[in-house]
């Protein structure tokens, strides 16, 4: 999956949101380390990039004061 320079940052912005990841992970039925190592691009999984993105803009709006 082929990342827009917004969403890289957007991964980046969020990447020590706490639980994010955890979150994610149990949604998918994965585990946390992996989903982790997708959102630092160690790995590759369309499904949980997706899935971390959607999670992501769903939270953004509640961080912006």
């Amino acid at each position: 999956m082929k990342l827009s320079s917004k969403d890289r940052a957007l991964l980046i912005s969020h990447r020590l949101h706490r639980g994010l990841y955890k979150r994610v992970a149990k949604q998918l039925g994965t585990d946390t380390a992996y989903v982790n190592r997708v959102a630092l691009g160690a790995r590759k999984s369309d499904i949980i990039m997706r899935e971390l993105l959607k999670e992501l803009r769903r939270i953004q709006p509640r961080n912006v004061s």
